[in-house]
């Protein structure tokens, strides 16, 4: 009994270890890929921290709408001092209010300018994120593309091995001669130089994914394949969170203007007190329990022109803010152009290549029967044919990378769900 309870142990951690080692090696999907690459970019990390920072400057703009409510305390003596000037001491304990009721619609502006920029900061975590899914999604594809290339490389290898030796045996034949021999062993080692040079950038597009999705060292991740080309997404420039942020930094510099120029008008602010005060502690906490109000107005008339400097930073700071949105509008523009452009020219290039495929291919196996069947070919001529055919296929590689980079370019700039 011991030994088959021993056994049956043995038997599950075996089972066990191979539930743990087919589990790790499920190929991680694109939506995967890119969830976790959102939970570990620090970059995120710092625009939700902007979002935090603008949160609280709307809260401190806010406040100044809102009465202030302080106590006060002091208990003072001065003896030897002339009384006429101290009063001898002063015991006061006191619970102030202090409001300002009018100030020209400045700390209304001042609170909308940063309503506006607490959510730009939220569109820029939007656009934050699009960069991060964008950057995650070429490196996903182009480690896809990678090992496709190296694939092939491996297939085409394996392919030269059995082509040279026919050419050897039939170099011992006699119906082929050293040089032939010669031609296909360069192809084939030139065919083994390009494998290693795959392998080594496939290393180097996994460390670059791996590095992306916090898993930094692990070059060799498996990954799902993606087989369908993803359409391009639709969509205006002024749908972009990178547009939308700077857009609305200029509503909030346009606030910041009109804050600017509050500050010329009149002021009225109103304070009330009540506890008491008095000279010393016994008389005055039994005797000058009392209250007090006061109205104050303030009309500014000469501050050096203090108020004409904050007014034109203000509009300086607009101006810049527009032409910042005019710029990334035409960046924009531009950027889309081109990613559609890209696309459209790789989803052609792969029609042509689905035809132009089949002909390279019978091409080279017409060529490469004529050079067995002893037909008035040169294996030269039969090489150039096979490497036609190979050149279709890793382009291929290149054409859907292509398609899915600017697929992925244009979703980032339109800010489409990925």
């Amino acid at each position: 009994m011991p030994r088959r309870f021993v056994l049956l142990i043995a038997i599950a951690c075996v089972f066990f270890v191979r539930a743990i080692d087919l589990f790790a090696a499920e190929p991680l999907t694109l939506k995967e890929a890119l969830s976790r690459a959102l939970a570990y970019a620090p970059a995120a990390e710092i625009a939700s921290a902007q979002i935090d920072l603008a949160d609280a400057t709307v809260r401190e703009a806010r406040a100044p709408l809102f009465p202030s409510i302080a106590a006060n305390g002091d208990y003072t003596q001065a003896p030897g001092y002339d009384e006429t000037i101290t009063n001898r001491g002063l015991t006061l304990a006191q619970l102030g209010l202090d409001y300002t009721v009018l100030d020209g619609g400045k700390r209304a502006a001042q609170l909308k300018a940063a309503r506006y920029a607490d959510e730009a900061a939220k569109l820029g975590l939007n656009a934050t994120h699009a960069q991060i899914i964008f950057a995650t999604t070429v490196a996903y594809f182009d480690l896809l593309r990678a090992r496709g290339a190296v694939s092939e490389l491996e297939r085409s290898l394996d392919r030269l091995s059995q082509y040279l030796a026919i050419i050897e045996n039939l170099r011992h034949s006699g119906r082929a001669i050293a040089n032939d021999v010669l031609k296909i062993r360069s192809a084939h080692d030139s065919t083994e130089l390009a494998l290693a040079s795959a392998k080594q950038t496939t290393e180097q597009a996994g460390i670059l994914l791996a590095a992306l999705i916090g898993e930094p060292g692990h070059s060799d991740i498996p990954l799902e394949e993606v087989s369908s080309l993803p359409a391009l997404p639709d969509g205006h420039i002024e749908s972009s969170p990178v547009f939308k942020a700077a857009q609305r930094q200029v509503d909030a510099a346009g606030m910041a203007v009109a804050a600017a120029r509050a500050e010329a008008a009149p002021t009225f602010k109103l304070a009330l007190t009540s506890g008491w005060e008095g000279i010393d502690p016994p008389k005055t906490f039994g005797h000058h329990l009392g209250a007090s109000y006061d109205g104050m107005v303030n009309v500014p008339i000469f501050q050096g022109g203090l108020v004409n400097a904050h007014i034109d930073q203000a509009k300086a700071t607009q101006h810049a803010a527009l032409a910042q949105v005019r710029q990334i509008q035409i960046d924009l523009q531009r950027q889309l152009a081109d990613a559609t452009a890209r696309y459209r020219t790789a989803r052609e290039q792969l029609t042509i290549l689905d035809r132009s495929q089949t002909t390279a291919d019978d091409a080279f196996a017409l060529a490469w029967t004529r050079f067995l069947g002893g037909g008035n070919i040169t294996l030269l001529e039969v090489m150039d044919a096979y490497q036609q055919a190979q050149n279709l296929r890793f382009a291929r590689f290149d054409y859907r990378f292509a398609s899915q980079q600017a697929t992925a370019e244009a979703t980032m700039i339109l800010g489409a769900e990925q």
